[in-house]
C-alpha cells in the first residue's frame, strides 16, 4: 500500500494486530483508516488521538489507573505511529475534525503542554486538506461518545469501556448525520482559527485559563 516505506507500514500493521495495549475491536480500524481518502472524526472532552502531541499523548496514557509503564510506553508508541502513517499519507487525506471546546480548558499536563498542543492544533487547521472546527461547550446527542467515520462505509465509535467498528450502512448513515449536526453547531473554520489562537496565549501565560477566571471562593 505503502511502496515508498519498504514495507514499514506492513511490518507495524502486522505487530501491532499482537499488541494487548491496542483493544482487540479497534484492530480492524486501521485497515478501513489507511484507505480512506476522507476522514471524519469527534472526539467529546480531549483533543482527538490523530491530533495529539506526544506529551499531551503521554500525560492523558499515564492517566488510566493501574498503567505500568511498559503498556504506557507501547500506548504511545502506538498513537505516535498512527499518526505518522495518516498526516504522511500522500495523496493526503481530505480530513474533517471537530474539536470540543471543553477540550481546550480541560489541563493535559502541564500548561506549557496545553499551549504546545493548541499549536498544533492550528497547524492542522492549516493543512489546506482538513477542515477544523470547534464545537461549542453546548448539549449535544454525541456529547458521550466520539467518532470516526471513513469514506468506504466503515465508522468507529467508542465510549469508556470499549468501542467497535461498524460497517452496516444505517449505523454510518446514523453516525454521519449525527457528524452533520456537530459541524452546523460549530463555530465557522475561521473563528474556530481565532479561538485556537486566543486560548494558546492564554497557555502560554503559565497559568490554566479556568483558574485564572475563577472566581475567588466566598470566605
Amino acid at each position: 500500500m505503502f511502496p515508498e516505506r519498504q514495507g514499514w507500514f506492513s511490518n507495524w500493521h502486522s505487530e501491532s494486530q499482537t499488541w494487548p495495549e491496542i483493544p482487540a475491536t479497534f484492530r480492524s480500524w486501521p485497515d478501513y483508516e489507511d484507505r480512506a481518502h476522507t476522514l471524519r472524526a469527534w472526539t467529546p472532552g480531549i483533543v482527538d488521538g490523530l491530533c495529539q502531541t506526544e506529551d499531551y499523548a503521554r500525560a492523558l496514557i499515564a492517566t488510566a489507573p493501574g498503567i505500568d509503564a511498559v503498556t504506557a510506553a507501547t500506548r504511545l508508541r502506538g498513537r505516535m505511529d498512527r499518526q505518522q502513517r495518516f498526516w504522511e499519507r500522500q495523496p493526503a487525506v481530505m480530513a474533517a475534525l471537530v474539536v470540543d471546546e471543553v477540550s481546550l480548558y480541560r489541563q493535559v499536563g502541564s500548561a506549557e503542554v496545553m499551549a504546545l498542543q493548541l499549536r498544533r492544533l492550528l497547524e492542522i487547521a492549516a493543512m489546506p486538506s482538513v477542515t477544523l472546527q470547534v464545537m461549542p461547550a453546548v448539549a449535544h446527542a454525541s456529547n458521550n461518545s466520539g467518532f470516526m467515520i471513513a469514506a468506504d462505509g466503515a465508522a468507529w465509535c467508542e465510549h469508556a469501556v470499549a468501542g467497535y467498528v461498524f460497517t452496516d450502512p444505517e449505523t454510518v448513515r446514523t453516525l454521519a448525520l449525527r457528524f452533520d449536526t456537530l459541524r452546523a453547531e460549530s463555530y465557522r473554520a475561521s473563528e474556530s482559527v481565532a479561538l485556537l489562537q486566543e486560548m494558546t496565549g492564554r497557555w502560554a501565560t503559565g497559568v490554566s485559563p479556568l483558574t485564572a477566571t475563577r472566581p475567588a471562593a466566598s470566605a
